[in-house]
């Protein structure tokens, strides 16, 4: 993806449209607020069923974790993910690298209809494959916006809209990524193998590659090291057997292949910053920090 790849897309950026803004007419699409730039390490926003916009974010470096509608979604170099006005959720980058982000907040009485389409058909997620068109588009939408050349809301209403009906054909068509076969043979193997005690060293000679050449390939197609995504995968497999079954932590421990209650306790909470048992006592996410 051209628009990913070139850096120069990504400079710090950060919008809130006036007060006033709110008073303008509600058929028209109206965006509260939109930015770019790396979010820190250890970073992650909760945010309960009360937040009122429709919102869209694209990653364009790292790797993160997103919690919706009950379900965790791994998301890569890219990958797009929605979040619907009215549903609580939750994502993450839990890693020592920071995360990138481009992302708009759009107001519901303009798109009431196109978020409730996403809340209905489930989608939270658009892969990379298929996000060139609607991120391109709102890339030029920042660009213009920190310039301050647009001169009327009637303009940046059908420029969001354009970009939502982008973002709708995305949705649609997304198709599975094409990725270099190595890469996908990789993906294959951990897909497959992340519930077993496996190294990337594994990884790397079972592919005939070297462990530094197989970390470059992550590193452009993924936004992540084999490693990170290897235990992204692990923690998403244990998030899910925490959210819908009564295995102890001894047992989770074994089903993503640590071996060791202690290892997976460790794990657990330094990537996502409380224990297993608080994870799986808690109600859903709350306290919206703010926001991102």
């Amino acid at each position: 993806m051209n628009a990913i790849d070139n850096r120069d897309n990504f400079p710090s950026f950060l919008y809130s449209a006036p007060e006033t803004d709110s008073a303008r007419l509600p058929f028209l699409l109206h965006a509260v607020r939109m930015g770019c730039g790396f979010q820190e390490s250890f970073f992650q926003i909760n945010r309960d069923n009360s937040y009122p916009y429709f919102t869209v974010h694209f990653l364009f470096d790292g790797c993160g974790l997103f919690h919706i509608a009950g379900e965790n979604y791994l998301l890569k170099k890219g990958d797009a993910f929605i979040i619907p006005a009215g549903e609580a959720h939750s994502y993450s980058n839990r890693s020592e690298e920071p995360l990138g982000l481009i992302w708009i907040e759009l107001s519901v009485p303009g798109c009431q209809e196109l978020s409730s389409y996403f809340h209905l058909h489930r989608i939270y997620t658009i892969d990379a494959s298929h996000t060139e068109a609607p991120l391109s588009r709102l890339i030029s939408i920042l660009h213009n916006r920190k310039k301050g050349v647009f001169s009327t809301p009637f303009e940046l209403s059908g420029l969001y809209y354009t970009f939502l009906m982008e973002l709708l054909d995305a949705a649609q068509t997304q198709v599975s990524p094409q990725l270099p076969e190595l890469l996908t043979a990789a993906l294959y193997y951990i897909g497959h193998h992340f519930t077993e005690d496996i190294s990337i060293g594994q990884l790397a000679d079972y592919l005939h590659v070297s462990h530094t050449y197989l970390t470059r390939i992550f590193r452009k197609y993924m936004g992540t090291t084999p490693i990170k995504y290897l235990n992204l995968k692990r923690l998403e497999y244990a998030c899910f057997l925490l959210d819908s079954s009564i295995l102890t932590c001894e047992q989770i421990a074994e089903r993503i292949g640590m071996y060791d209650a202690s290892h997976f306790n460790r794990f657990f909470s330094q990537q996502l910053g409380m224990a297993p048992s608080v994870y799986r006592s808690r109600k859903g996410p709350s306290s919206p920090p703010p926001a991102t």
